[in-house]
């Protein structure tokens, strides 16, 4: 692939992606499990509250927000930023812990005390962090965040280069490598998931998405009732 056309995926992963975010953002009223804001009008960022000690890395990037209190996480600007919303929708996973979590706490940090923000990749790593503040400032967790994808889409970037320059050369074995590894991520750069996705195709390996699960039961439905003899 061209510089060009790499240079297209990118414009169109930074500029056109955040826009169609933000549109889709404002038609639908994001879901998220744990309390609620109390304003209906509010379009809420989908955190997740951490249910039992065991620390799951499902997404390439987790932000984990370890709440004072669940007081305190219900009426923090955090449940309604906009760029942690714009963020959740290229697959960032998000997730608060509260202080009787010490388990989880202690399985991401042992040191690490609330209020803070980690951000963990897929192996269970922490990348970056805000601890040792008596108060969790939302800009500086959204800032945080906000750097992590930059490096991310920077390292995107690199590897589709290289990976052209490495398939132009003949290199196919070192070109599989690098564009294997914007697909493995490619929740976060959809664009560029698909432009990796076809070269890897012209170079004989063919990836494809899981399938998607199924619909869970409808609540509403009840199972039918079946006559028995007698």
């Amino acid at each position: 692939m061209s510089i060009r056309s790499l240079v297209i995926v990118v414009l169109v992963h930074v500029v056109l992606i955040p826009q169609l975010a933000a549109q889709t953002r404002d038609r639908e009223e994001v879901r998220r499990s744990g309390p609620g804001t109390g304003n209906p009008d509010a379009h809420l960022v989908p955190w997740k509250f951490l249910q039992t000690d065991d620390v799951i890395h499902d997404t390439p990037v987790t932000l984990y927000w370890i709440a004072a209190s669940l007081e305190q996480a219900e009426k923090s600007p955090l449940m309604t930023s906009r760029r942690l919303l714009d963020a959740s929708l290229r697959c960032v996973d998000l997730e608060v812990i509260l202080p009787e979590r010490a388990a989880a706490l202690a399985k991401l940090d042992p040191t690490i005390k609330a209020p803070a923000a980690l951000i963990v990749d897929r192996h269970g790593q922490v990348t970056r962090k805000i601890d040792n503040v008596r108060e969790l400032v939302p800009k500086d967790v959204e800032n945080l965040l906000d750097a992590e994808l930059s490096l991310r889409d920077a390292a995107m970037y690199r590897e589709m280069t290289e990976a052209g320059k490495e398939a132009k050369a003949g290199n196919s074995a070192a070109a599989i490598d690098l564009y294997q590894m914007v697909w493995n991520d490619r929740c976060l750069f959809s664009v560029a998931g698909t432009e990796a996705q076809r070269a890897l195709k012209q170079l004989g390996v063919v990836v494809k998405n899981p399938p998607a699960p199924p619909p869970p039961p409808d609540p509403s439905l009840k199972p039918s009732r079946t006559s028995t003899g007698g």
